[in-house]
């Protein structure tokens, strides 16, 4: 089972294969950022502003 790579949660193979990146890597996932951020492409960014809740405010 796919795991986020950012905190390490589980994720499904679904929304590996519709949410992550061309290998179905999930970056961040709905524990780590915003549903919203999710819809722009967070799970598939290794580079996304996920480290911190405080920093979805910035």
């Amino acid at each position: 089972m796919p795991k986020c790579r950012n905190c390490g949660s589980h994720v499904t193979v679904q929304f590996a294969r519709v949410f992550g990146d061309n290998q179905d890597s999930v970056h961040n996932c709905m524990d780590c950022v915003p549903n919203a951020e999710l819809d722009d492409g967070a799970a598939s960014n290794s580079q996304s502003r996920s480290e911190s809740p405080l920093a979805w405010s910035e």
